[in-house]
């Protein structure tokens, strides 16, 4: 699950109500009062349940025109924190979280912010440690989704299972931090080859919030996974209008793929890259995103593996640590691809997919036995993990298995 999408922090969500009614009365007012922390926050909260990324521009306003008066301001700095990791700048949001911890020590908004930037940096223990402090100090949907996280880095899915599940139950209903946790719980169901419960926690989701366009992408993803491309393909289109991520413009692209429909795939794909122009020009680093959907449709050439080795260098964490090795081994540099490959299951991930792209590194480096353990398990975990490279992996499997 990608970690800037966690809900916001407690402190940041407590200041929404007041935010808004601050934005909506603002127009008749003579004179526009102070900016807030709490206008910062919402705008967050907008650019997380639109993805429109021009939001991070009005948040970043709002936060730094209260640091300017209160150069101190702990909710400023949060909210800065969490611009920070919505744009993928996690050196940026740790740096954040120290100071807002400074300044209020016995806040909890940044170790939420910490832990999240310390594990994309990769530095794991410190960033379970902190994840841990936030639990043990107020368990609730914020510390039980992250706590989820580090239990699926670590190869505990029921465990990650349970902990999404109290995150979702911790959550107010028809809330958007609700059902995204929801959303989460459906896809480590989905990971785990459970589609029927997959099913079940999505549909769940959209029956507490109708229309939410995660809950909508992620059943789509359930519903491609169980052979139903066109109803998946008509959730991704009402997800795209509502909310435009590269991701759901990518899914969209894989399902025209797989019913044969190759204008459409590429159309989906072009989409993709204009999203990942409007999120860089707002100060999103998107490489690295964009890298692995790249190298899904292609093979890379030398300057995409450039631009990745640089998105890797800034996000060197075990998700980092997987894209760059699958791009180098879709390059064709297999033995370098293994050790990236092989690094980011160094906590013990259980994740088909990680696990695919091990064994397709494997068998391009020559390791037969490797590639055998490596995409047995895969498809032990979800025969269905994925529409493009699933059979990809079971036709590997019987080349490596001769």
């Amino acid at each position: 699950m990608p970690r800037h999408l966690l809900p916001a922090t407690a402190a940041a969500v407590a200041a929404l109500a007041v935010a808004a009614a601050l934005l909506t009365t603002r127009g008749a007012a003579p004179a526009a009062p102070p900016a807030t922390a709490g206008e910062a926050a919402l705008a967050l909260q907008q650019a997380r349940e639109t993805g429109d990324p021009a939001w991070y521009a009005r948040a970043e306003r709002a936060a730094r025109a209260v640091l300017a008066r209160r150069p101190a301001d702990p909710e400023a700095l949060d909210a800065l924190g969490e611009l920070a990791l919505a744009r993928h700048r996690f050196a940026d949001a740790l740096a954040l979280a120290r100071q807002s911890r400074a300044a209020g020590p016995e806040r909890l908004a940044p170790l939420s912010i910490a832990g999240d930037a310390l594990i994309e940096l990769g530095r794991h223990r410190e960033g379970f440690a902190v994840v841990q402090r936030r639990l043990e100090l107020r368990p609730d949907l914020t510390s039980y989704s992250r706590a989820s996280y580090v239990q699926e880095l670590t190869g505990n899915r029921a465990g990650a299972v349970r902990l999404m599940a109290l995150a979702a139950d911790a959550g107010r209903p028809g809330g958007e931090p609700r059902a995204w946790a929801r959303v989460q719980l459906g896809l480590l169901r989905l990971g785990g080859g459970d589609h029927p419960g997959a099913e079940r926690e999505l549909r769940r989701a959209l029956a507490e919030r109708p229309g939410d366009p995660r809950a909508e992408a992620g059943l789509a993803r359930v519903l491609a996974a169980r052979g139903r491309l066109a109803a998946a393909d008509r959730l991704l289109a009402r997800a795209l209008a509502r909310q435009p991520l590269p991701e759901h413009a990518a899914l969209r692209a894989e399902v025209a793929a797989a019913r044969g429909r190759p204008a459409e795939a590429r159309e989906h794909l072009a989409l993709v890259h204009a999203m990942g122009r409007l999120m860089r020009a707002n100060g999103v680093r998107t490489d690295l995103d964009l890298a692995l959907i790249e190298a899904d449709v292609r093979r890379p050439d030398a300057a995409a593996v450039a631009r990745a080795r640089l998105a890797w260098r800034e996000r060197p964490g075990v998700v980092g640590d997987g894209v760059l090795g699958w791009v180098l081994t879709r390059a064709g540099r297999c033995r370098e691809g293994l050790v990236l490959a092989r690094r980011s299951l160094r906590l013990g991930t259980d994740d088909p997919l990680m696990r695919f792209h091990a064994g397709m590194a494997a068998a391009c480096a020559g390791e037969r036995d490797e590639a055998r353990r490596q995409l047995s398990r895969a498809l032990a975990l979800n025969p269905r993990f994925s529409l493009r490279w699933a059979p990809a992996a079971r036709a590997s499997l019987r080349e490596v298995s001769r």
